[in-house]
């Protein structure tokens, strides 16, 4: 028991390193004059999340005093237990790494047009109440997990809540703005493509590892299947996504090959410890694609996703999701079993994705207010120069008249 505890706090410390990764991503997603706020917004959502989780995120999931909908118990870590049987200590820190995924995922979908204050609102909210709630249906006492929905990593509860929050913070920002304070028509580039690139692959080596350490009290042929499985599915995908953009550009892409990587594992995650070699390399290589198509969508459309949560996050985890009731060993189809277990995950799947959708009730009232996205003149500007303190990156050419526009847009968060 000692070992399976240490060898999940061992899992858990790494994980943390996915903080890296997402600030990364966030840094080289936007333009040039954000990366400071980007980075601040992925470091401030985690703190938040942290706090959020502590005071009453953890005991609305895993609250003794429980029903099928929500835990009542365990409000700031009040009675937690540390026994051979339950170590609520250890599923702390697993769960509030896992939080910390979602609310990463939920800032990508506001990066250059959000405010710090609106955005720390709906950070508390959504950890410190909505994505407790799914917990509990799905990891806790509730009543998905009762009516027998299974997904071990993450697939729909961490990347299909988030990416759905993503997107509707998306829609509701609209779209960037360029220098001229007109909305661009269409997807602003990466402006370090490396940096989004090498983010993307430590998220994939750190979800790896996260899935890894969900293994504690498993089996011990489980436990070495799990990591097996996720690395086939991450190098197919990225493989899948490699093939079919060179196909079509006569090129290659490191953001594709990064992306259909983390695609992959994301979509593997409900399946990964029920599932045979060859079905997580399927998963992995139809999650390659899958992201490529849905870039193309999202990039024909007027959803600005910059940190591609649509493609690198939703679609994939509803994708894994539906092809456990498919290729599960225990519950799948291809095994000869009924329609049962798929409709399951059709159901658990629709309730995650539409109590995400309650975001709304969060961010419209502030969109309302006026108090939701930043200023066009600041968008303008930059993000930076408005609340960060100034730019990343000082160029030798920058004018007075910069200066002084800068000096003129120094307001307070509230404004």
């Amino acid at each position: 028991m000692a070992l399976d505890e240490t060898w999940v706090l061992s899992c858990a410390f790494f994980s943390i390193l996915g903080l890296l990764g997402y600030s990364m991503i966030a840094a080289g997603a936007v333009r040039y004059k954000s990366v400071q706020s980007a980075i601040i917004t992925i470091l401030l959502g985690g703190i938040l999340t942290i706090l959020a989780f502590y005071i009453t995120g953890y005991a609305f999931a895993f609250g003794q005093d429980s029903n099928k909908f929500i835990g009542k118990s365990l409000f700031a870590a009040a009675s937690f237990e540390s026994t051979p049987s339950k170590n609520d200590y250890d599923n702390f820190v697993f769960h509030t790494i896992a939080a910390i995924f979602v609310t990463s995922i939920f800032a990508l979908g506001t990066l250059e047009r959000s405010r710090f204050f609106s955005f720390s609102f709906g950070v508390i909210i959504l950890q410190g109440l909505l994505y407790p709630i799914v917990v509990h249906w799905t990891f806790g006492q509730g009543w998905l997990n009762i009516f027998g929905f299974q997904d071990f990593g993450g697939s729909s509860v961490i990347h299909v809540f988030g990416g759905v929050t993503a997107l509707v913070a998306s829609l509701l920002l609209h779209e960037r703005r360029d220098q001229n304070g007109k909305i661009h028509p269409g997807i602003f580039p990466h402006h370090a493509p490396f940096f989004v690139g090498i983010g993307t692959i430590l998220l994939v080596v750190v979800q790896i590892i996260f899935l890894s350490g969900l293994n504690r009290g498993s089996a011990t042929y489980v436990k070495g299947l799990v990591p097996v499985n996720a690395l086939l599915a991450a190098s197919f995908g990225g493989l899948s996504s490699y093939v079919s953009y060179y196909l079509k550009k006569e090129k290659t892409s490191l953001i594709t090959i990064a992306r259909g990587a983390l695609a992959g594992v994301v979509a593997v995650s409900a399946s990964v410890d029920d599932i045979q070699l060859w079905a997580a390399a399927l998963i992995g290589t139809l999650a390659g694609i899958s992201y490529l198509v849905i870039q193309l969508i999202v990039k024909r459309s007027h959803v600005d996703d910059p940190g591609q949560a649509v493609g690198a996050h939703l679609v994939p985890g509803v994708l894994g999701t539906l092809l456990y009731g498919i290729l599960s060993r225990s519950h799948g189809l291809f095994y000869g079993n009924n329609l049962k277990s798929f409709g399951i995950q059709i159901v658990g799947l629709l309730s995650i994705a539409g109590w995400a959708l309650l975001i709304l009730a969060i961010l419209v009232p502030l969109k309302g207010f006026g108090i939701f996205k930043i200023k066009p003149e600041q968008e303008s500007l930059g993000i930076d120069q408005s609340y960060a303190g100034g730019e990343a990156y000082v160029f030798s050419d920058q004018t007075v008249e910069t200066k002084s526009l800068l000096n003129s847009q120094k307001k307070s968060i509230f404004h």
